[in-house]
């Protein structure tokens, strides 16, 4: 039932307007990757077929050397439109581009676009031919040195047009498109609790028309079975060539609360545009009402109930794909971090596609969603501008998502040497307020005591005590610290981990590599178990999110014997192996029965003598080793270890058996011992 409901919630997203044609532009297009003159398009390029999402650096960004394309690539495409279209308004809509994109139709510039990862949409109705082909052209750059966020990152800036296109079509009197890349529709939570809630719909109304028009324009919450809950209606007179503001205000009695993992209710809200008696626009989507606070001592509170975030980082990105990732993947990416049982995602380090934030509303995952202002900042106007366009944009479109609860302005700002970052930060922390008082805003600190952490309503830090710097054992000690010396201010761990190579494996847990190629697996399972037993003392951290859910690209990396990769997931780059700290938050997040035996591709053993590690949240465990039971030690944590034990030469067969009431599990591996004499 859970699932059918998700799938409808997801159609009443993409059915969002029954009176506006949203046409996909994927297919089709043709790409060259260099610097092209215009004029001369057809003759200098050689072109390539390609369809939409795309990137050029798919496999030069992810190979290590810090040497991958970072310059201009242009798109082209047919556009057609007949005679039916005319009197319509079109618009082009595109997902996001890499960074600075510059659109032309029948060889004159309709648009540019300063920013990755927003969505962006241009008006085009005065440069369409009807009745005929239209020649579409695209011209995006990811070039380095460019005044747009990021300018740095430990990650790779992946050129091209890495979402959809779409064109839209909508009578003249419309809801607009043009609102930063929004739906034009915005609910304001303005008070909500158990008992009432109070929130003001805004719907930017746009009238193309030469003349004046009359509408009257409805807005509605229905339960999820359609049933009209409440309706308002508001009769206007939207002038010519102007956007106007509508809104209305709702009370709702005793409403049913989207309440996280355990019941993401979701209403369905409607904004109708009519004239006459014709509806010329309409916008439909899904509303979750809830109430939340972040307290210094309590941490998270959902509902006025405490609900501590516990989760993971996550990259929007796919070996060979980079960026250019579809719907399919980023569902397949959300579900395996689900499965391990995160009710919290840090969507790092930039706006994700449409369909993260409507997949976590209808799984009721919270989220952290960010700006790219990474690392440092130009000291410029310009540059300050496009982060404010970037941060207005990412809220205006992503405003009515329940799953987002704070607007993070940016990352580690403070870790290149460069201009003062804290006038900036300022600044966008006063954006996110005009925009959006309902939200709390906040920012990851690679620095735990810098002023600009000081400056948004919570920070949370990144933190490698273990990895970088320090012991493992230290994290409890320096959070315990920072808390102790700012007891108002509310603090997490936005990051924490250590990299790991799923073959590479070592008796006990001394310290890998770190920037060199040994970053054997079993160290990163030592870290993440003291890491956890850490965070659940401390119940005043409001969010901790391990970095990463999965390795991702890094064209400058080149350490654990992976060139190009950040391998501090939890799964590989591939997503062919969880690695065994996957199954350590599993076991203690996910309360489904499990066992599951560490150091499993720890195949090929040197040592004759070794010791078990497992998981397992189930009553009772037997642990066999070649058909000999072997004792058990339970730890905390869901922890179980065998005493020293004796490998045969040769072939080793381990064995758990797990039992839960009347249900049994079993996990198997296979280790051989080869020995030196």
């Amino acid at each position: 039932m859970k699932l059918i409901y998700t799938f409808l919630i997801l159609c009443c997203y993409l059915l969002s307007s029954a009176h506006a044609q949203r046409i996909s532009m994927n297919d089709h297009w043709k790409f060259a990757k260099g610097d092209i003159d215009v004029s001369m398009l057809s003759q200098q390029a050689v072109w390539t077929n390609i369809t939409l999402p795309h990137t050029w650096n798919g496999y030069d960004g992810q190979d290590g050397g810090d040497d991958y394309y970072r310059g201009t690539g242009w798109y082209m495409r047919a556009l057609s439109l007949d005679k039916n279209d005319w009197g319509k308004c079109i618009y082009l809509r595109f997902g996001a581009a890499n960074y600075l994109t510059e659109v032309y139709l029948n060889g004159v510039l309709i648009g540019t676009h300063s920013g990755g990862y927003t969505a962006f949409a241009f008006d085009i109705t005065p440069f369409v031919r009807y009745d005929m082909s239209n020649q579409l052209l695209v011209k995006v750059s990811n070039a380095d040195g460019l005044p747009i966020p990021p300018l740095s990152a430990d990650f790779t800036f992946f050129g091209g047009l890495i979402r959809g296109v779409e064109l839209i079509k909508k009578n003249k009197l419309h809801i607009t498109a043009e609102d930063y890349g929004s739906n034009g529709v915005y609910v304001r939570q303005d008070k909500v609790s158990d008992k009432e809630a109070i929130l003001s719909f805004t719907a930017k109304v746009r009238n193309t028309e030469k003349n004046a028009q009359k509408a009257v324009i409805s807005f509605l919450i229905k339960e999820r079975d359609g049933k009209v809950l409440k309706e308002t209606k508001e009769e206007k007179m939207i002038l010519p060539e102007t956007t106007m503001p509508i809104t209305s205000t709702f009370r709702i009695g005793n409403p049913h609360l989207w309440n996280g993992k355990k019941d993401p209710y979701l209403y369905i809200a409607e904004v109708k545009v009519k004239v006459g008696s014709e509806i010329v626009d309409n916008y439909t989507f899904p509303l979750g009402i809830r109430y939340y606070s972040i307290d210094p001592d309590r941490g998270f509170i959902l509902n006025g109930r405490s609900y501590p975030l516990r989760g993971v980082s996550l990259h929007e990105e796919r070996k060979d794909k980079g960026n250019a990732v579809s719907d399919t993947e980023r569902k397949e990416d959300i579900d395996r971090i689900v499965a391990m049982g995160s009710n919290y995602i840090r969507l790092s380090h930039y706006q994700h596609g449409d369909f993260t934030y409507r997949y976590l509303d209808s799984l009721g995952i919270i989220c952290w969603t960010e700006t790219p202002v990474i690392n440092k900042i130009k000291d410029t106007e310009e540059f300050a501008v496009n982060c404010e366009n970037g941060l207005r944009s990412l809220i205006r479109q992503l405003y009515n998502h329940p799953s987002i609860v704070v607007w993070g302005v940016s990352n580690e700002i403070n870790y290149r040497k460069g201009p003062n970052p804290a006038p900036l930060i300022e600044r966008l922390n006063k954006l996110v307020h005009q925009e959006d008082p309902t939200r709390p805003s906040t920012l990851a600190a690679m620095f735990s005591e810098r002023p600009t952490n000081l400056i948004t309503d919570v920070y949370s830090n990144n933190r490698y005590d273990g990895w970088y710097y320090n012991t493992v054992e230290e994290i409890g000690t320096f959070a315990d610290k920072l808390h102790q010396k700012y007891p108002q201010r509310c603090i997490g761990f936005s990051e924490y981990g250590a990299g790991a190579h799923p073959y590479q494996h070592q008796e006990g847990n001394g310290k890998p590599d770190i920037d060199g190629h040994w970053h054997p697996e079993g160290y990163q399972t030592y870290f993440h178990e003291g890491y956890l037993k850490a965070i659940q003392q401390r119940p005043y951290l409001w969010s901790t999110s391990v970095w990463a859910a999965y390795d991702f690209a890094s064209d400058s990396r080149n350490e654990g014997n992976q060139p190009g990769i950040n391998d501090k997931g939890l799964i590989t780059h591939d997503r062919q192996i969880k690695k065994d700290a996957y199954y350590f938050y599993k076991v203690n997040w996910n309360p489904e029965p499990m066992v599951y035996i560490c150091e499993r591709r720890f195949t090929g053993r040197t040592q004759p003598e070794t010791s078990v590690r497992l998981y397992s949240n189930c009553e009772r465990v037997i642990l066999k080793l070649n058909g000999e039971e072997i004792p058990l030690e339970k730890r905390e944590k869901h922890i179980l270890v065998s005493g020293t034990i004796a490998l045969k030469v040769g072939v080793n067969h381990v064995e758990a058996l797990a039992y839960q009431g009347d249900k049994q599990l079993e996990d198997k591996v296979v280790w051989y011992y080869l020995s030196e004499n």
